[in-house]
C-alpha cells in the first residue's frame, strides 16, 4: 500500500471515494486545467491551423488536378 494513500481510504467503499474525488475542488480544478490545455492544443492548433490551413488546401488542388478541375473564381474558394 502507498504511504500517501494512508487514511480513511482504506475504509471507504469504491463510490465513497468516487464522490470524495469527483467533490474535491484540487480535483475539478486540474480536470478543468487539462480539458481547455487539450482543447486549444488539439481542437484550435491541430485542427483550426494545421488541417484547415496547411493540409485541406493542398489535398483541394491534388483532387483538383487529378481531376483536372478548374475554378474560375479563385477568390470564392471554399476550401478555407
Amino acid at each position: 500500500m502507498n504511504p500517501f494513500m494512508a487514511g480513511d481510504h482504506e475504509t471507504m467503499s469504491v463510490f465513497e471515494e468516487a464522490w470524495s474525488i469527483f467533490t474535491d475542488p484540487a480535483h475539478i480544478m486540474a480536470e478543468l486545467g487539462w480539458t481547455i490545455i487539450q482543447d486549444v492544443i488539439l481542437v484550435w492548433l491541430l485542427y483550426g491551423t494545421i488541417w484547415k490551413k496547411l493540409i485541406l488546401p493542398r489535398l483541394h488542388e491534388k483532387f483538383d488536378k487529378e481531376h483536372k478541375i478548374v475554378h474560375h473564381d479563385d477568390e470564392h474558394n471554399h476550401t478555407i
